[in-house]
């Protein structure tokens, strides 16, 4: 299997200055994650906020370098790339955010917001070529080439994502880091963004790292889905496992959250503790429903429970049904 994106034993800790003479706190945000996205996937990354998604997409992009482990994109190291080599990383791996209206620069033209890409790389110099390529990316996001010189402003929420889309698509990349790109937009408008990331994911290859808090999104477009719970991949297995057949606990109570017609909503996890985001013991524990002893003994690791359905659970490693 072609390997797009393969993280391993990812760590990645902040330190919390104090104030004058006190000494800096460790906090750790990404503890042990292991990872990969093969090509013409799309990986699901679910978890509640301030879990440490983003912060993963943050080290894959190279804004923040990893404390510890590998993130390999390509076969390269991205913690090594010299800036020439993201340079040229940056034409294999795009990223889409979650906020539209932030992403755009109110100054700019949609004519000239899409093709800054191409004057960096040196792409379509000759003016025709250039505008035909224009006009048919922005009809491949579903836009009319009549919008190329108009301002941001002027755009409602999901054709600014569309806009926000074209761009990351203009240099015709294999990766795509979609960090929560529906989750600022009307249900309707969701919609309609994930028939488009399908779609595209299909006609053109696309490795989609897909960033969302929301299960009935990941249901429709991912291929796999990664739950992270803290910061740690808590189970990982091919996403109609995961959502058929939950292993643990916390993605159990994600799942009974989902909201359905005729069912009765699975009451709120308690409050999170980030006291308890350390190594040496299980961080879901204190919400845990079916925690033990041996849960706040030591830290749960990865199991290939079922084939491809990996998770991690004191429980599972003990044999015990959940």
């Amino acid at each position: 299997m072609n390997l797009r994106v393969e993280i391993k034993n990812l760590y990645k800790t902040y330190t919390r200055r104090k104030w004058l003479f006190g000494a800096g706190e460790d906090v750790p945000v990404l503890q042990n994650v292991s990872l990969s996205l093969p090509s013409n996937h799309v990986l699901g990354l679910v978890g509640e906020s301030g879990c440490g998604k983003s912060t993963l997409c943050k080290v894959l992009l190279g804004i923040e370098k990893p404390t510890a482990g590998t993130v390999l994109v390509e076969g390269k190291n991205v913690a090594e790339l010299s800036k020439a080599q993201w340079k040229e990383l940056r034409r294999v791996m795009q990223v889409v955010y979650q906020d539209p209206y932030g992403s755009l620069d109110p100054r700019m033209t949609v004519r000239q917001l899409l093709a800054e890409p191409l004057d960096i790389h040196g792409l379509y110099r000759e003016k025709s070529a250039r505008e035909q390529f224009l006009r048919q990316l922005l009809e491949d996001v579903g836009l009319s080439h009549v919008y190329l010189d108009r301002y941001p402003h002027e755009f409602s929420g999901g054709q600014r994502q569309r806009i926000c889309i074209a761009r990351a698509l203009a240099l015709d990349p294999k990766i795509l880091v979609a960090d929560e790109p529906v989750s600022a937009l009307d249900v309707s408008v969701q919609a309609q963004i994930l028939n488009l990331l399908k779609q595209i994911k299909q006609t053109r290859k696309l490795s989609i790292l897909f960033v969302t808090h929301d299960f009935a999104v990941a249901r429709f477009l991912c291929d796999d889905i990664a739950v992270m719970y803290q910061g740690r991949i808590v189970e990982t297995a091919p996403a109609q496992e995961v959502l058929e057949h939950p292993l643990h606990p916390y993605t159990q109570a994600l799942l009974a959250a989902v909201p359905q017609v005729g069912k009765t909503l699975a009451p709120a996890l308690t409050e999170r503790n980030e006291d308890h985001m350390v190594q040496g013991r299980c961080a879901f524990a204190p919400r845990c429903g079916q925690a033990s002893i041996a849960c706040g003994q030591k830290a749960p690791v990865l199991i290939e429970k079922n084939p491809g359905h990996w998770c991690a659970c004191i429980g599972l490693e003990k044999g015990e049904k959940k």
